[in-house]
């Protein structure tokens, strides 16, 4: 089965995380990057893990636009 990337765990995960990244420069509150790339690295193996789907842009996936 395939879904289109917008309903992807990991693309709003992502996404979050460069909202995260956005506020910190705003607020000179930062956590140390290597934690960040850290604890995004597992949350993505987690993601990865768990997914069975194949992810599309505009109904191809990315093998498909790459050939």
């Amino acid at each position: 089965m395939k879904k289109e990337f917008y309903l992807s765990k990991s693309f709003w995960i992502n996404l979050i995380a460069l909202v995260a990244i956005v506020i910190q420069s705003y607020t000179g509150y930062i956590i140390e990057p290597t934690a960040q790339a850290s604890i995004l690295v597992l949350i993505n193996l987690a993601l990865r893990a768990i997914t069975g789907e194949e992810v599309t842009f505009g109904g191809k996936t990315v093998k498909e636009h790459l050939s």
